[in-house]
């Protein structure tokens, strides 16, 4: 692991990251920049345009140090606990009902591709 492909490895990151916001203000559209980069640098992956070496490294770093980016959040539920504890309930009856939803259709979605899977036959890799 070099230093120049670390850099190099970031400054792709953070390019991707920036085209992202100029396209999202450009857009005026409300999608999350950060998403948006994430898709790109898959794509430019997948394309070839972007080679997997160049970005490995300080993507295997970043990997590594992710705990560190939730300790803010973790902070935060810490700092506003007694909030937490009010709303508990209404917070637990969310999550309980979005799970059961995406539950539910991730069933139906994956239903309706197996049904229709075994109708076009088996031609494909299965």
């Amino acid at each position: 692991m070099l230093s120049t492909s670390l850099l190099n490895g970031f400054s792709i990151l953070l390019i991707l990251q920036w085209l992202s916001v100029i396209i999202m203000d450009f857009l005026k559209i409300p999608f999350p920049s950060p998403l948006l980069g994430m898709l790109l640098l898959a794509v430019l992956l997948k394309t070839g345009i972007i080679l997997i070496s160049a970005v490995e490294d300080i993507c295997d770093i970043l990997i590594d140090k992710m705990c560190m980016l939730f300790l803010s959040a973790g902070v935060s539920i810490l700092i506003y606990i007694d909030i937490v504890r009010a709303e508990l309930s209404p917070i637990l009856l969310t999550l309980c009902i979005s799970s059961l939803i995406i539950l539910a259709v991730t069933s139906l979605f994956l239903e309706t591709v197996l049904k229709k899977k075994s109708k076009g036959g088996n031609s494909g890799v299965s």
